[in-house]
Order: structure tokens, then sequence, then C-alpha cells
């Protein structure tokens, strides 16, 4: 952007739902003869929105792709609410500012001064302690999107950072014979080697067979899943899982899975990790893209008492830590051939 002409107060720039910018701007106060307002992002003029001595506006941040493939997915990305979108490279920072053109003439550039003095405007967790939800939730596939002041407090960033690779639950359902958990794993394509995995998955009792699949936690490939002990006793089940495509899969735990699980005997905690063909990590598995501060307390799952194949009666437990994870508890309280 050339040399601003000056320097304007945003009295709201914020990411909500991980994904849409809003931006509200107090305009100068000479601008009688003002015949339109634009938001200035790299090398893009975004139209706004003039009332009285403002100007607003609302965006769709497109994250991991340079600002030409950002257009041509214009219409994917804001179809249904007619809302133009910005583009953001991994890594970069677009600075934003706005443009005015008055009485007719040529447009003049001005730089942005954020909310609060230069504290970034949406901080990882921003909000959580003034209610159950965050102000800025991840996007929904793995980014978090912020805006900060840059410099010496008249220029705003627009940036996108990767999360790290996880699984994300879509659902979790506890039936009269099985626990099914249905998610999708989340996480770039090209993953650094240390997380490659060159060779098949091993197979695993109780595992279906997979296949060579794409390196990296990427969509498309198979999945091996698992139940990994809490504590020192440790122990791990594997557990059936089909691929749904798209980086979609369903884990269950039925009544050989809970034969394993008894095995253990007593009351056990279970966290559910998933790795995809081609990745050498297991991931973890949760609800870790929401808006909700503490999942554990909101996201309530119900408790179910289900026979193994060796007639164990196994109570299944499953719940989220505050932190998002799926952990999964077991207990043998009795055997199906018992009488009282």
């Amino acid at each position: 952007m050339r040399a601003a002409a000056g320097c304007l107060d945003a009295e709201h720039l914020t990411v909500l739902d991980g994904r849409t910018l809003n931006v509200c701007v107090r305009l100068p106060e000479d601008g009688a003869g003002r015949s339109g307002a634009w938001l200035r992002a790299g090398g893009r003029a975004l139209p706004l929105e003039v009332a009285g001595e403002r100007a607003f506006g609302t965006y769709v941040v497109e994250p991991g792709v340079p600002e030409g493939a950002g257009m041509r997915r214009r219409r994917a990305a804001g179809a249904g609410h007619g809302l133009d979108v910005i583009a953001v490279r991994e890594g970069e920072a677009r600075e934003l500012g706005v443009e005015l053109a008055v009485g007719g003439r040529r447009r003049r550039g001005y730089g942005l001064r954020a909310p609060g003095d230069g504290v970034p405007v949406a901080s990882p967790g921003a909000g959580s302690a003034a209610g159950p939800t965050l102000l800025d939730p991840p996007h929904p596939d793995g980014w978090r999107i912020t805006v900060a002041a840059s410099g010496d407090g008249c220029a705003v960033v627009l940036r996108a950072v990767r999360l790290p690779p996880h699984a994300e639950v879509e659902r979790v359902e506890v039936g009269w014979t099985e626990l099914a958990v249905h998610g999708r794993v989340v996480g770039p394509a090209d993953t650094p080697p240390a997380w490659r995995w060159p060779v098949r998955l091993p197979r695993s009792r109780g595992a279906e067979d997979a296949r060579r699949g794409p390196a990296g936690p990427a969509p498309g490939g198979e999945f091996a899943c698992e139940l990994v002990g809490r504590g020192e006793a440790g122990g791990v089940c594997a557990l059936p899982v089909a691929d749904r495509g798209g980086g979609r899969f369903v884990a269950r735990a039925g009544g050989a899975e809970l034969t394993r699980v008894a095995g253990w005997g007593g009351e056990r905690a279970w966290d559910v990790r998933v790795r995809a063909a081609g990745c050498a990590v297991a991931l973890p598995v949760g609800r870790l893209l929401g808006d909700v501060v503490d999942p554990g307390r909101v996201h309530r799952l119900p408790n179910r008492l289900l026979i193994a194949d060796s007639g164990d009666v196994v109570r299944v437990a499953p719940r989220y830590t505050a932190a998002g994870r799926l952990v999964v508890v077991t207990e043998v309280v009795g055997h199906a051939g018992e009488t009282r």
C-alpha cells in the first residue's frame, strides 16, 4: 500500500467462528464529499459499507492458499452469503488498511490502529475468562486466524497459523452393543518428514487391514485406531476402524474389544488415538476446534453397560477432558452369567 495519508481507529476488528473477519472503522471528519470506502488487504481493495462516520464490512478468510487461489475459490467459500474472500498463506502477514475516495478525487490510503493500543486483537484464548465460549475459536480446517497490531501501532496484519494435526470428533454414539466414534483427521497434507510413515500400517488384532495411503495425516488415507491406557499400567487395545472418505473415519469398540479391555480388570481410563496410513505418529482424538472453553463440562456423554464376548459386563463412560481430549473410562462390574 502506498504511503498512508493518516491513521484511522478500528473500533471493531475480530475473527469470529474461526474464519469471518468483521471490521468497523471510524472515518475522518473531513469526509463531507466522501464517495466510497474500501478495506485494503494486501494487493486487494474490498468494499466497505459507509454509515455516517463509520465504515464496516464482513469477509471470509481463506487460510493456506495464495491470493489468486482464494479468488478462484470465492464462490465455494462465500456461497450463500455473498462475502468477499481474503486468502492468506501460512506464515504470511497481510497488512490491512483503508482507502477513501473524497469528492470524486483519487483514493487516499490510511493505516489502521487496532483496538487496545497494540494488544493482539484475537490472541489464542481471548475472552475465555468472560464466558463459556471463546471469542476467537480456531478455523474448522485446523488453523488459527489472528489480526494484531504491528510496528508503530498504525498497522494491522492478518495472519494464518496452522495448528498441530489431530482427529476431530464429529459425534460419539453409545449404543446398546458398542461404542462408535465418528471423526475426521484435521492437518496438513505436507507434514514434516518426522511425521511420515513410509511403510504399511501394521496389522493388529481387532483392526481392519490398513493398506498404504498418502503420506501424512491427509484426507483420503486409511486409519488405525486404538485405546491407550493411562497411568503406569498402560495397555493398548486396537479398534476396528472404517474409512469413510474425505479424511473421515468410524472407530468401534464392541464385544471383542471389550473382552480385551476387561482383561486388564478394574476401572481404567483410555485415551483415543488414530493414525492415518502414511503417518508415524498417533494423533489425539477430541473436540479441539470448537468455541467451548471447557468441553468436559459442556459436551456430556452417557454411560452404558455393555456385555463383552467373554460375558463380562463393562461400564463404558466416554467423556471429554477440560482440554477437549476424548477419554473412555471402563470398569468391569460383573458377569452376564452371575445370579443374585
